[in-house]
């Protein structure tokens, strides 16, 4: 990007003979710099250079770069050029560090911005050839001539602290008449960076509150509070705990100001720094649910200070504690239990029934508001006996082994303080349910099906009977309500098993209850224990669990966990295995086959992949396969004959399959990929409808008929196509972007900007909303 402001003048014998004196005095110069004590000595030791015209600095400085071992320096000006004739001279006469301390001295020193930058410019370059100043700028020590020092003016802090990250601003007055300010901007993440960048700027006041007004801008709804220099100083220090415990390496723009930072902030001295009122900087308005989930966020990504300062002061989950020995119990749990990929299944807020008990230790009574949030979580977890010593550590009633996910239900009694909410105790609702007797237990888990089982049968009636939308419920909160009732029921059938832990029906039920919230992790836990305790199940579990498997495979291949979507493959394809060792069936053939050539595809699976998975749908075959089981059969071997090229014979595969059963997920598609092969785009449109048909939310299918359209120019069948897909898919940015570049193809440039905005306020990273908005700016340069 070109600068916004170039400051050139006459080159002149004068300019060049006064550049040629300041190179020649560079080694002088930086020593006189190293002896400094204060501030004023140091721009004493400058003042050669500080004197010169602005493009004698401008050029002074960038062959100071330019003249030491590093990268090539970026195209100068011919003013520049004109100036800079050391290089052709014989090369520098100074070292690299004097050229470094100088530099540093001038990006802190110089009274003029362009220099500054400049100078910050140049000293990036020394830095890309490992090159560092190791000067630092002298702290001011009181004498009698500085009579205007300078003092903490204000400071903002956002109330974005439940977030795990603020923004604190941080300004002193300086300069004789105090009518010049230094601004230091921190961005402060308490989840994993610790300081996420640093700014440091100083100009007239005037323009710091105007810099200051731009910055709190960018942060959009949020409010900012005031601050203290103590509480400023307060953030700071816990932001670099974090860096430290988490290993992170504090940004480059943090350590070049560090002596800056030591002076004005961490050193500063506690009679100028006013007062720490407490304040947590937390948004206020944070209604329980949100507290408890803000509360489940912050413990499970180690942002144990937040966590804290969540509980009422009496809360016991503090232990009696101070905020620091709190923190540093939790983060030696985290070093060992490595806590990872918090999941929440449901959370619900209920008024607590008041009390009139009183908390011991404090003057606080319960009779005020109270509420009672119950949250059903899960967490990766490893085991470590620390999490014994944490009150707030709940039981896992079930525990995937392979993932180390605990899936844990608990509630939360809150209080409102100082106009907001806090946690003041907890109770394990899991660990609750396994004392409850067998009876009750039974009890409450038929409960939880009765009403799932209502629910169901009123959504089925109101469709029968097409009653308004506007006069059924909403379907969200029957979702919710479903989700917690299974979830719960999952934990009381947890309870049961270890009371009756012979009870297959019992693990049944559990497995069914995870499939119906589609939680194949959970589910591997109940088909394990299946496998493991009941062996005429053994077979049954190990095939259902082997597909569970596969299908995780896949999820965890999505998410970027490629070593554990290996694992999972290989676990499927062993599960899969044994089953068929203990009862070969065609539909364990038929599906070990199908998992050789996905595991294998990269892209297309080797010729060994296919012949094994040709054998094994053969020993299929053999074992007198259903309609359901000849349907994979078939699939599967028009996936082998596509890989080798024959698709005359993978067609005939894929309409077998269709005709044996047309609601096979992705039939339609492997028939419309295929017949578009061989060049029958009327009949790969047509299988693609029928994809459609079958599931009208099927992304791929519209995708392909939009680009079957566009590829034969019909854009207003591509048009229409790309409307009914939004109405089934609104919030799809993929189905906007097509959109868009139909209609900019189409000429109509002002909807294409709509919907391509629309676009990329869903998913402005998807490929596809990228190449739209590369589509529509060629055709605007095209006008």
């Amino acid at each position: 990007m070109a600068r916004k402001k170039e400051i050139a003048s006459p080159v002149s014998a004068e300019d060049q003979s006064r550049l040629q004196s300041l190179l020649a005095q560079v080694p002088d110069l930086a020593k006189q710099l190293r002896s400094s004590q204060s501030q004023q000595e140091a721009e004493a030791a400058l003042a050669p250079i500080t004197s010169a015209p602005m493009n004698v600095q401008l050029a002074f400085m960038r062959e100071l770069a330019q003249g030491s071992p590093g990268p090539a320096i970026r195209e100068q000006s011919p003013e520049s050029q004109a100036l800079q004739t050391l290089s052709s001279a014989g090369g520098p006469r100074w070292s690299a560090q004097d050229a470094a301390d100088l530099l540093l001295a001038l990006y802190q020193y110089s009274p003029e911005k362009e220099c500054r930058k400049e100078a910050r410019r140049s000293l990036i370059r020394l830095e890309g050839a490992r090159i560092y100043p190791q000067w630092q700028p002298p702290r001011e020590q009181p004498a009698a001539f500085q009579s205007r020092p300078p003092r903490f003016w204000k400071g903002l802090v956002s109330e974005t602290r439940e977030r795990g990250e603020v923004q604190l601003f941080l300004c002193w007055e300086e300069g004789y008449n105090y009518d010049e300010a230094r601004l230091i901007a921190l961005g402060l993440d308490f989840w994993q960076q610790g300081v996420r960048d640093c700014i440091v700027e100083r100009a007239s006041k005037r323009r710091i509150e105007a810099r200051l007004s731009e910055l709190m801008s960018r942060q959009e709804e949020v409010r900012f509070s005031e601050c203290t220099l103590t509480e400023g100083r307060r953030l700071l220090e816990e932001a670099l705990t974090v860096s430290r415990w988490r290993g992170q390496e504090l940004p480059e723009s943090y350590r070049y100001h560090l002596p800056l930072i030591r002076q004005l902030v961490l050193e500063a001295p506690e009679a100028e720094a006013g007062q720490d009122r407490g304040l947590t900087f937390i948004q206020p308005a944070l209604d329980p649910e949100e507290l408890v989930l803000t509360f489940i966020g912050a413990w499970s990504l180690g942002d144990f200070g937040l966590a804290y300062d969540l509980l009422t002061p009496q809360s016991p989950l503090r232990e009696g504690l101070s905020r620091e020995e709190w923190v540093e119990r939790r983060r030696a749990w985290a070093n060992e239990a490595h806590p990872a990929r918090l999941t929440v299944s449901f959370v619900t807020e209920s008024e607590q029934p008041q009390s009139g008990l009183w908390l011991p230790g404090s003057t606080l009574s319960s009779r005020g508001p109270r509420k009672l949030v119950e949250i059903g979580w899960s967490l990766e977890l490893s085991e470590t006996p620390l999490s014994g010593t944490l009150p707030e550590m709940a039981m896992g009633t079930a525990v995937n082994k392979e993932t180390g996910r605990h899936w844990f239900w608990t509630s939360y009694t809150l209080l409102r303080q100082d106009e907001a909410w806090r946690i003041h105790s907890m109770s394990d609702e899991g660990a609750r349910a396994q004392g409850l007797p067998i009876p009750e237990l039974q009890q409450r888990i038929k409960e939880h099906d009765d009403r799932v089982r209502e629910i169901s049968m009123q959504q089925r009636e109101a469709l029968l009977k097409s009653i308004s939308l506007l006069d059924r419920p909403d379907p969200q909160v029957l979702l919710e309500e479903i989700t917690r009732r299974l979830t719960q029921a999952l934990h009381y059938e947890d309870a049961l098993m270890v009371r009756l832990p012979l009870d297959q029906q019992i693990v049944e039920n559990a497995y069914n209850h995870a499939a119906a919230l589609r939680n194949g992790e959970r589910g591997m836990v109940y088909l394990e224990r299946l496998a493991q305790r009941f062996p005429g199940r053994r077979a049954d579990a190990l095939r259902e669990l082997a597909m569970t498997e596969d299908s995780l495979a896949t999820l965890f291949e999505q998410q970027g966990l490629k070593e554990r979507s290996r694992r999972f493959d290989e676990l499927a394809e062993q599960h899969m295995q044994e089953s068929l060792a203990l009862r070969p069936t065609a539909l364990g053939y038929a599906l070990l086959a199908q998992m050789k050539l996905q595991h294998t595809a990269a892209p297309l699976p080797p010729p060994e992949a296919l012949q094994e998975a040709e054998q094994l749908l053969a020993q299929a075959r053999a074992l007198n396969p259903n309609r359901a089981e000849e349907t994979i059969i078939e699939a599967a071997l028009g996936t082998i004959a596509s890989a080798r090229g024959n698709q005359p014979q993978a067609l005939q595969h894929y309409e077998r399959a269709a005709a044996l059963s047309p609601d096979y997920p992705g039939i339609w598609l492997a028939l419309s990929h295929t017949q578009r092969a061989l060049g029958r785009k009327a009949e790969a449109r047509e299988s693609l409808r029928r994809a459609l048909r079958y599931n009208p939310a099927d992304l791929q299918a519209y995708s392909e008929l939009v680009d079957l359209a566009v590829e034969e120019r019909q854009f207003g069948e591509a048009h229409a196509v790309l409307e009914e897909g939004l109405k089934q898919l609104p919030q799809s940015a993929h189905l906007r972007a097509l959109l868009a570049m139909v209609l900019a193809e189409q000429g109509d440039l002002r909807q294409a900007q709509r919907f391509l905005e629309e676009a990329e306020q869903i998913d402005q990273r998807l490929p596809s909303v990228q190449a739209a908005r590369e589509i529509l700016n060629e055709r605007r340069k095209q006008r």
